[in-house]
């Protein structure tokens, strides 16, 4: 089926945003939503991390953008949306468009999140790679009609649902974990258990910094970075590169079942995520982890379970040394962490919880996969004409 290409300029009304001088705190704090990128999740936007106020609005060139407009991130995260649940102004990183008569507003959303890829491709600059607003207008888009519009937006709404609706139950898995946790241990500032404390490095028998040699698409053992670390506390292996290692190497520099992985260098909020390495084949780590290997007093889900806690994460971000965006926990540092010793039969029960949640979490993420592979199924035919 062919649709006629028609540009994004000719179909809806553009503009973006601006910012108040932030030199005066009389424009902001007000009552009006104000949305950074940030605030873009891909979804309904019903409020904003700031606020102007109407003085803010009227000293700078930010716009109200009401209900039934889509917005669109121009800088760095390129294709970002958003749709504004209730009026608000943006930040001039932010486009907006009010669909005329001829688009649907959902329709509109979703061949924004196909053509995402493309759009990305399309910017400029290099660290903060940013597109215009001109090129959005001039964007070709097919446009079948307003009928067909309406049911295609409808299908690939119920499909992305069923994502949502998964993602939700994988932060439900990890949301449990972390409440077995506070539950078992509490926090170690009231220590309601009276559990008397030690330090990581008094649980650990070794503490080992990752290599930095260089690795690649051949190698006997995979190697794990600071991205297979999940924010949530797990290891995700899925994309990884290669090594070899020289024999005199390989003891230091790879992974047993049990091992801690630490990350040791990242941007202040992702510093310090940890994670169990649950495999029986061997894999190498990079230089921005630290390997902890426990001793027999401590269980390492245990370890794990705090440093991912709210307790133990506020700890690592009042102990690491940022510079230049990034943050730094060194292998001393971790060290001297204080944890609480509790007794062993608690630790192995929780242990023996996080394993069985994280084997359910895995399970509930691979089916996630397949709604991702279905749904990218879907959008590529429903933008051929063949849905």
């Amino acid at each position: 089926m062919t649709w006629p290409l028609v540009k994004l300029g000719d179909i809806a009304e553009w503009g973006s945003g601006g910012t108040p001088p932030r030199s005066n705190r009389d424009y902001f704090d007000g009552q009006i939503p104000w949305a950074a990128i940030s605030d873009l999740t891909d979804g309904d936007v019903t409020h904003t991390a700031e606020s102007i106020t109407d003085l803010g609005l009227k000293n700078s060139s930010a716009k109200i953008v009401y209900p039934g407009s889509l917005l669109v991130a121009m800088y760095g995260s390129i294709g970002k949306l958003g749709i504004p649940s209730v009026p608000m102004a943006t930040n001039q990183a932010i486009a907006f468009a009010i669909p005329g008569k001829s688009v649907d507003l959902r329709f509109l959303y979703h061949y924004f999140l196909f053509s995402r890829p493309q759009l990305i491709a399309a910017g400029n600059g290099g660290t903060q790679s940013n597109i215009s607003q001109t090129k959005l207008k001039n964007w070709m888009i097919p446009l079948p009609p307003l009928t067909e519009q309406r049911r295609i937006a409808a299908i690939l709404d119920q499909a992305n649902s069923l994502r949502s609706m998964q993602r939700h139950t994988i932060e439900e898995l990890s949301s449990l974990r972390s409440s077995i946790f506070d539950e078992m241990f509490g926090n170690p500032s009231s220590n309601k258990h009276s559990f008397p404390t030690t330090t990581i490095g008094q649980l650990a028998d070794s503490v080992q910094y990752g290599t930095s040699e260089k690795s690649g698409h051949d190698g006997a053992y995979p190697v794990l970075g600071m991205g297979n670390i999940t924010s949530s506390g797990l290891i995700d292996a899925t994309r990884t590169k290669r090594m070899d290692l020289a024999s005199d190497k390989v003891d230091r520099f790879t992974l047993r079942r049990g091992d801690l992985l630490f990350n040791r260098t990242n941007s202040p909020e992702l510093v310090g995520k940890a994670a169990v390495y649950e495999s029986d084949d061997p894999a190498a780590y990079a230089g921005y982890l630290i390997r902890v290997r426990t001793n027999d007093d401590a269980e390492p889900h245990y370890v794990s379970g705090y440093l991912n806690s709210r307790h133990g994460k506020a700890t690592l971000r009042n102990m690491c040394k940022a510079i230049i965006g990034m943050a730094n926990i060194n292998a001393t540092e971790l060290r001297s962490v204080t944890i609480l010793d509790a007794p062993a039969e608690k630790q192995h029960e929780y242990a023996n919880a996080a394993r069985s949640l994280n084997a359910q979490r895995s399970k509930q993420a691979q089916r996630l996969k397949q709604l991702d592979a279905l749904f990218s199924s879907l959008q590529s035919r429903a933008f051929r004409g063949e849905l």
